[in-house]
């Protein structure tokens, strides 16, 4: 909260020089009339994977743009490949954490002589960033829900555009291009693979007696918000179930943290069943794409695979259905309505059940997630 308020106290005090600052650049800078634009995206994995269409929008409505992302390193897989994006920059880089590691940042920025600029987040670094390195064109979005810090700070932005809850975010991500002069975006999701990433994934496949006809059932057991995570026991009766029934062969996907958990649920099964722990984010994105269908809460695995043209069955606990994607023939979605839910918006989050029993997310049975993948199933194989 301190800290908060000495950024809303020095923004204030600095403004009327930043404001002089961006008037000489528009004055004196030769690439003032440039399209040069910077997105500020630094949120989790599956919420970088939905701000994909965005590039894909600037670039095709200007192709001689040049477009940079800050984003968490631990996302840099999501972007590696992708052709769209001329610079990534890593916000949390040791490089610039504390005030004066901001103001590294900032001149970071600065030097790019950024035209545009499109907050998709709420932080308070996020909406300062563009008024501090001096970008004249500021895009940001702003929501009664967010905080009181950057409610004031977004006033330091040029074009604002309010998000509303129960509207799918991606698809908020893509009005805010609406002062670009752009004003119809496709909203396919959209992941680049290399040949070496796609042989690592084969190479895995290989080695564990996987074949391409084989039903390879992919599955995501955590999750960095706790709260949407389903026990992990019926994760693994789900795929005993998948592979007496269905034929399926499992897969389950993760970090090498998520290791210990993974292997204690493998051990309780009746059936074996494949780990895959040891890839890079990019790596994993290539391993999805082998597979024939997905099976996680909603986490950034899953946005992954339904990005690459995988079946996804999404298990959505205390998260509004309208803000989620996807939301096609290509997935079914597996919930609960109860009293309570929904509680976890994008731009009101919690990490706690306020009313301590979690039932949005534990009355969720077995036999739901196993009828909605035969359901899927049925719909885009058969």
């Amino acid at each position: 909260m301190l800290k908060n308020i000495s950024w809303i106290l020095i923004t204030i005090i600095l403004a009327p020089i930043l404001w002089y600052r961006i008037f000489l650049r528009k004055l004196f800078n030769k690439r003032e009339k440039d399209l040069r634009i910077l997105i500020i995206g630094t949120a989790k994995i599956g919420d970088v994977v939905c701000i994909t269409p965005i590039f894909r929008a600037i670039k095709k409505k200007y192709p001689k743009s040049y477009l940079a992302i800050t984003i968490r390193k631990e996302n840099y897989g999501i972007v590696k490949n992708n052709p769209r994006v001329d610079k990534i920059i890593f916000i949390d880089s040791k490089k610039y954490q504390g005030f004066l590691g901001t103001i590294r940042l900032v001149k970071e920025v600065s030097k790019d002589k950024f035209v545009w600029s499109i907050n998709l987040g709420a932080s308070v670094l996020d909406t300062i960033l563009p008024f501090w390195a001096g970008i004249s064109k500021r895009i940001t979005t702003v929501s009664k829900f967010a905080g009181r810090a950057h409610k004031i700070l977004s006033w330091f932005n040029d074009y604002k555009l309010e998000h509303e809850q129960h509207t799918l975010k991606l698809r908020h991500d893509l009005a805010l291009l609406k002062f670009l002069g752009i004003k119809e975006s496709d909203e396919k999701e959209e992941i680049f693979l290399i040949r070496e990433e796609k042989e690592k994934a084969e190479d895995f496949l290989r080695k564990n007696n996987l074949k391409k006809n084989n039903f390879l059932v992919g599955m995501t057991v955590t999750s960095r918000v706790k709260i949407k995570e389903w026990e992990p026991f019926k994760f693994g009766q789900l795929a005993d179930r998948l592979i007496e029934e269905l034929k399926a062969k499992i897969i389950f996907i993760g970090s090498p943290d998520d290791r210990g958990i993974i292997e204690k649920i493998i051990n309780d099964m009746k059936n074996e069943a494949i780990i895959s722990t040891d890839f890079k984010l990019n790596e994993t994105a290539a391993l999805l794409e082998k597979i024939k269908l997905f099976i996680s809460v909603d986490t950034g695995p899953l946005h992954i695979a339904y990005a690459l043209n995988v079946p996804v069955v999404n298990i959505i606990g205390p998260t509004t259905l309208d803000e989620q994607a996807p939301r096609d023939e290509r997935s079914e979605i597996v919930h609960k309505d109860i009293y309570c839910a929904p509680c976890f918006f994008n731009m009101s989050t919690i990490n706690y059940c306020k009313e301590g029993h979690h039932r949005c997310i534990k009355e969720i049975m077995v036999d739901d997630v196993f009828r909605a993948v035969v359901k899927l199933t049925k719909r885009v194989y058969v």
